[in-house]
C-alpha cells in the first residue's frame, strides 16, 4: 500500500510539473510546447542535484508502462474521421512520420548528449580525486 501511495504521489508531482510547464510555456509565449519546457526543466533540475531520479522513477515507470491508455482517444478519433484520412491521409500520416522522426532524433541527441556530458563530469571528478590522492 506503501508503494502505491508513493508511485501515485510521484505521478501527481510529474502531472503538476507539467501542467506548471505548459501554464508557462503559454504565459510566456514560448514557440514550443510546455512538454518542450517540462522536459529541458526536468533534465537542468536532475543534472544540477535538486532533483533526485529516485524521486520520480516509480512515477515515470507507471507512466511509461500505461503509456497505451493515452492513445486509446486518438484511436477513437481516428475511427470517427474516416473521411478526413481518406481525404488527407497521406498528407497527415507523412507529417505524422516526420514530426515522430523529429522526436526521436531529437530525444537520442539529449539523450546521447546529457550521457556525454555526464560522463565527462565522472571523469574530471575521478581525475581530479587521483590528483589530490
Amino acid at each position: 500500500m506503501k508503494r502505491i501511495v508513493y508511485t501515485l504521489a510521484q505521478v501527481l508531482g510529474l502531472i503538476a510539473a507539467w501542467y506548471a510547464a505548459d501554464r508557462l510555456s503559454a504565459w510566456s509565449g514560448l514557440p514550443f510546447s510546455g512538454g518542450v519546457v517540462g522536459l529541458i526543466i526536468m533534465v537542468l533540475l536532475l543534472q544540477s542535484g535538486v532533483l533526485r531520479p529516485s524521486a520520480i522513477e516509480h512515477g515515470a515507470d507507471w507512466l511509461l508502462s500505461n503509456m497505451l491508455l493515452f492513445f486509446i482517444p486518438l484511436v477513437v478519433s481516428v475511427v470517427q474521421f474516416t473521411g478526413l484520412l481518406e481525404q488527407d491521409g497521406l498528407r497527415l500520416f507523412a507529417a505524422i512520420g516526420i514530426g515522430f522522426i523529429c522526436v526521436m532524433l531529437a530525444t537520442a541527441f539529449t539523450v546521447e548528449w546529457v550521457c556525454r556530458f555526464e560522463r565527462g563530469r565522472k571523469l574530471r571528478r575521478l581525475r581530479e580525486a587521483r590528483a589530490a590522492a
